[in-house]
């Protein structure tokens, strides 16, 4: 038998071939016509990550990373459908998410008909860099999640940048954006789902700018665009505006639905900086200052800005000898009951008493603290420094004064907490529930599931908790219930304006209500007048610190007050429930001497007030009944003053008394029951006595 009959002979071509496919150095892919995989050679499997049985049925989609610009499929498919072959390059991932650069040959397999049967992809070469014509000319470093340049290809290209654009006098912009709040949404999300919301944010940053524009990531949560030929300051703003807009658009990964802001900084070449590095630190300070404003906008580098660095950097190299060389001191502000009047407990302040600069800000330092993380070294002395000072309190007085300290977010978060408290109450002696540790709403809203775990660890110790800065945060009622919190604190900046300003009063007043509900004392913060102090009695208010009664002090002033005894005065309960009263408000003094002479034999308490602050004030202070206000006065009309009583004591009955008739004005404020009446002047002395008789009876009727 010759050769040629031999059949072993006949299996030599397909042996080979075979051997050929499968143990060559370039993947081989076939896929049928409809786009399911059918094949994939050794090798295939081995650069991409998958076992062939995961891939066969499958669609080659699940190579994709997004990386791709979307031109490049559009002439892939044009080209193989047109019955030729396709030769490019595809930014890929592989099964444990990094991705591959592949040149790739894609034809199709034609049957004996002539039509098309599958499809055959042949990778010829891979790199774990990006290739030549996607990276612009060279090979270079790639973020292996975004497959954007790094920050080390980006300085490269800011190099050339700079230097192409010195050469023919034109300048460009440089955008540092970072992620707001983005390490704890790692922690929320877990790392995954985190990726592909970095991966989500990519693509919306590169809708939002021009084709010819760079990106690269330079950190975990941070992402640089480079404004190639613009320093239009419009341009860059609008550029920065249309950015955040894209990101702040709801995203959903898995079962998140996220809402994303970022922080963006702008600095421009030449105008701010002369090299990449500092073109880079520019726009850095730039972004820093826009989060430090509370994120979700975007700010242009200012030479200030490289200024407050210098000072915060300095501030900082010396403050970590603060604790060391005996620099820091504490300051006492007391806490009063505002049913006693007596102290009740008393804030520990921390103060820096600086070698050379004397006593510097809490402002000045506490941030630049809380940057560095040096925030938890000053806050474990002051916790230890004012358990000490109670603990000496406790022995020279009975019962003993509570003291509070702040904890600072980085604290709370601390693991080891709970366990510092233990050891410090321990090392002083200071009974437990002497100890009030203050939190802020951004401090425990952070994870909220395991602030309640450190609260109630804390808690277990025997110490109070407290809520500071009630109300300017973003806490949830629902959390709040679930949090053992002895206290909540109003914020100062509701207290500032109780008396004048309806909607922080009534924030103020439903707090109150609230915190009553679920069985948590109030304290207010920054208390500064009489009025305020008693508008907050009257609406049962618990607590309250500020400067009415002391500012902070050092410890031997503090030890004066306590010794003396010195607390809150209040009015005599009888001449504060004193009914009948009757408050009369106008700028002109003659008209309130006649109102008092033609109303004094009516046997009604009298207050009067030269202005719609004055009269705010008094209602503050004491009970009212009734109000007669004219209408045009400076600073503040009739009409709006009566309107701000409307809210803050409806109870009131209110006339208005003016010779001047802005009807409309008028009209809208009766509509709105700002006003019970409207009576004009000049007047009719037995009418209005009427009328103020009618208005004294209308408050009986209703109480």
């Amino acid at each position: 038998m010759s050769l040629a009959e031999d059949p072993a002979t006949e299996s030599q071509p397909k042996d080979l071939y075979r051997s050929i496919v499968d143990n060559g150095g370039f993947g081989i892919l076939v896929t049928d016509i409809t786009g399911n995989i059918v094949y994939a050679n050794p090798r295939q499997c081995e650069s991409t990550g998958y076992q062939l049985e995961e891939l066969l049925g499958r669609n080659p989609r699940i190579f994709q990373s997004g990386r791709t610009p979307a031109p490049v499929y559009r002439e892939l498919w044009a080209t193989i459908l047109a019955g030729r072959t396709w030769h490019g390059e595809l930014v890929n991932r592989r099964k444990n998410g990094d991705l591959i650069f592949e040149r790739v040959g894609i034809t199709s397999i034609t049957g004996t008909d002539g039509e098309t049967t599958h499809f055959l992809a042949v990778t010829e070469e891979q790199w774990n860099h990006a290739p030549t014509k996607l990276m612009g000319g060279r090979r270079t470093a790639i973020d292996g999640l975004t497959g954007l340049p790094n920050r080390e290809t980006l300085l490269g290209n800011l190099g050339e940048t700079l230097s192409a654009s010195h050469a023919n006098g034109s300048g460009f912009a440089l955008l540092y954006l970072d992620i707001d709040r983005f390490h704890t949404l790692n922690q929320t999300i877990g790392p995954i789902a985190a990726d592909q919301l970095l991966l989500e944010i990519v693509s919306r940053i590169s809708a939002a700018v021009r084709s010819n524009d760079l990106i690269a990531r330079s950190g975990a949560d941070e992402f640089v665009m480079v404004l190639n030929g613009t320093l239009d300051k419009n341009v860059c703003g609008d550029t920065a505006k249309r950015v955040l807009q894209r990101i702040a658009q709801p995203i959903t990964i898995e079962e998140h639905t996220l809402e994303i802001t970022g922080s963006i900084g702008i600095a421009r070449y030449p105008l701010d900086a002369g090299s990449a590095e500092d073109l880079l630190r520019a726009a850095f300070l730039a972004q820093s200052a826009a989060r430090h404003e509370g994120g979700d906008r975007f700010h242009f580098f200012a030479p200030e800005m490289e200024e407050l660095a210098n000072t915060q950097r300095d501030i900082s190299s010396q403050l970590r000898h603060a604790v060391e060389r005996d620099e820091l001191r504490l300051h006492f502000q007391p806490q009063l009951s505002l049913a006693s009047g007596q102290i009740v407990g008393v804030e520990a302040l921390v103060r820096w008493q600086h070698a050379v600069q004397g006593l510097v800000p809490p402002g000045a330092f506490i941030p630049v603290a809380e940057e560095t993380g040096m925030i938890i070294a000053i806050s474990e002395w002051v916790l230890r420094e004012a358990c000490r000072r109670a603990k000496e309190w406790q022995d020279i007085r009975t019962p003993g004064i509570r003291i509070a300290v702040n904890l600072s977010a980085r604290h709370f978060r601390y693991n080891n907490l709970p366990e510092t408290v233990a050891s410090v109450l321990a090392e002083t002696g200071l009974e437990a529930r002497l100890l009030e540790l203050e939190l802020t709403e951004s401090a425990i809203m952070q994870d909220p599931g395991k602030a309640v775990r450190i609260v109630d660890r804390l808690k277990n110790l025997g110490v109070r908790i407290s809520l500071d800065d009630f109300g300017t945060g973003y806490s949830s009622l629902a959390y709040l219930s679930r949090f053992a919190i002895d206290r909540l604190k109003i914020d100062q900046s509701f207290v500032r304006d109780i008396t004048t300003n309806p909607v922080n009063a009534s924030i103020a007043t439903a707090t109150i209500a609230m915190a009553h509900k679920l069985g948590k004392i109030v304290v207010a913060e920054g208390v500064e007048t009489e009025a305020q102090m008693q508008f907050l009695r009257r609406h049962d208010c618990d607590e309250m610190q500020g400067y009415l009664f002391s500012r902070p002090v050092p410890a031997e002033d503090l030890q004066v007050i306590l010794r003396e005894g010195r607390h809150l005065r209040f009015v005599s309960d009888a001449t504060a429930e004193a009914a009948n009263t009757l408050l009369l408000v106008d700028d002109e003094q003659n008209v309130l001497n006649a109102l008092r002479r033609l109303l004094r034999r009516e046997g009604y308490r009298i207050l009067t007030a030269g202005s719609g602050s004055e009269g705010l004030e008094l209602l503050a202070l004491q009970p009212v009944q009734v109000i007669v206000s004219d209408q045009r006065m400076p600073g503040m009309s009739g009409v709006e003053f009566l309107s701000k009583v409307k809210e803050l004591y409806p109870e009131t009955v209110r006339i208005s008394l003016s010779g001047y008739s802005e009807i409309s004005t008028v009209t809208d404020a009766i509509n709105k029951g700002a006003i019970w009446k409207y009576i004009t002047k000049p007047w009719d002395d037995e009418s209005l006595a009427q009328e103020i008789r009618a208005a004294f009876r209308l408050v009986r009727e209703r109480g």
